[in-house]
C-alpha cells in the first residue's frame, strides 16, 4: 500500500465498507429494532443492489457514505435510547441513566 498523505483518506474495498456502514451508522436507527428479516430486506439487500451496481471496487467512506445516505431507501430515523427503547427494557438499564 503507498504511503498517504495527512488529507488522503484511505480507499477501502465496497465490502469492508458496507460493513463500516453498518457499524457507524445502521446500529443508531431506528430500522435496526425491526425483525432481522425485514430489517435485512429494507436495509441490506438495497446497499448490496447499491454494491453490485458501482463499477469501482473500492472509494474512502465518506464518498460510500453519501452515496448510501442520499439513495431513496436509506431515510435514517434516530433510535430512542432512552428507557422507552424496547432494547433498553429488555436489557434492564436503569431509567434514570445517565445519557
Amino acid at each position: 500500500m503507498v504511503p498517504l498523505t495527512k488529507k488522503e483518506k484511505p480507499k477501502w474495498p465496497l465490502k469492508r465498507l458496507k460493513s463500516m456502514y453498518f457499524a457507524v451508522c445502521c446500529w443508531k436507527c431506528k430500522k435496526f429494532e425491526l425483525p432481522r428479516e425485514k430489517y435485512k430486506q429494507e436495509c441490506e439487500d438495497n446497499i448490496q443492489k447499491i454494491i453490485d451496481n458501482m463499477e469501482i471496487k473500492e472509494m474512502t467512506f465518506k464518498e460510500f457514505n453519501s452515496i448510501i445516505r442520499n439513495s431513496l431507501f436509506c431515510k435514517f430515523e434516530k433510535r430512542d435510547f432512552s428507557n422507552n427503547c424496547p432494547i433498553c427494557r429488555k436489557l434492564g438499564v436503569p431509567q434514570n441513566y445517565p445519557q
